[in-house]
């Protein structure tokens, strides 16, 4: 997709311009880590973003990560088709090299914004959920940012190891339409502010209109590794257990925020 490739210039600046109040607008900020569907070498997919983050490809049972070229000669990212209710099923996820800057931190204080490019390629299983792109794991005492495409609707989340924003796009009965690429983007506007948006990347339009959710959270300090595509490998998994996203991705991205407060 050689047309809106990044979230942290054209989506928030154009996008994100055109659709919210202009004091709730992230500006220009620090991008951290980039993935366009490009490989390093064999075994890592590359970072774009300049800081040699290039992300660890693991597999299991099969599983591969692919760089696929499209019709217009861009390069996605392809994971294991289909879905899996029985062991052993075939995983795969990106790990990137080190997750320090991608810990947003900052005192309560870090707007950040999170995202990826998804192109569902079979119908999404009922039973089983679909990581994208997180850091930390849903629990008490672990914080986390995340995005997801559970049965196909997509949903980002925040937690500060104490409280948490769950904020999901669109109606309830709203899903990704499977042959279609959609851009989905988490953004904390504020300490308080949390927000998911979903347009489509070829003309920049949205698909539907911005959610926004308010919530008290602190520090979100995740531990851990940042993975790409799903949970884990395990052999004696299946998806319920993993969350082995299915499909296609491009322009996965992580950008750090620095706003004035929303009143300045």
């Amino acid at each position: 997709m050689k047309y809106v490739r990044s979230m942290i210039g054209a989506v928030c600046a154009v996008v994100l311009a055109a659709a919210a109040p202009a004091a709730a607008v992230p500006p220009p900020g620090d991008l951290e880590l980039r993935y366009l569907g490009e490989f390093a070498d064999p075994a890592r997919v590359a970072d774009s973003s300049g800081n040699g983050l290039h992300g660890n490809i693991l597999t299991g049972s099969g599983g591969a990560v692919t760089s696929v070229a499209e019709p217009d000669g861009n390069r996605i990212l392809r994971f294991p088709a289909g879905s899996c209710p029985t062991a052993p099923c075939p995983q795969a996820i990106i790990r990137p090299a080190s997750t320090v800057t991608l810990v947003p931190g900052d005192n309560g204080e870090g707007r950040f914004v999170f995202g990826a490019d998804i192109r569902l390629t079979e119908p999404p299983p009922a039973d089983a959920g679909m990581n994208v792109f997180q850091f930390g794991a849903a629990g008490a005492g672990v914080s986390q940012w995340k995005l997801q495409v559970d049965s196909g609707r997509p949903s980002c989340r925040w937690s500060d190891g104490t409280n948490f924003v769950l904020l999901p796009a669109g109606a309830a009965d709203f899903t990704l339409a499977v042959g279609r690429w959609y851009r989905v983007t988490c953004i904390r506007l504020s300490p308080v502010l949390f927000q998911i948006r979903v347009h489509d990347p070829v003309t920049g339009k949205q698909v539907l209109p911005p959610a926004r959710q308010t919530g008290q959270l602190a520090n979100i300090l995740p531990s851990g590794a940042v993975v790409i595509g799903g949970k884990r490998i395990s052999a004696t998994q299946t998806d319920v257990d993993t969350d082995q996203f299915h499909g296609d991705l491009d322009t996965v991205e992580f950008g750090r925020r620095i706003l004035p407060s929303d009143d300045a």
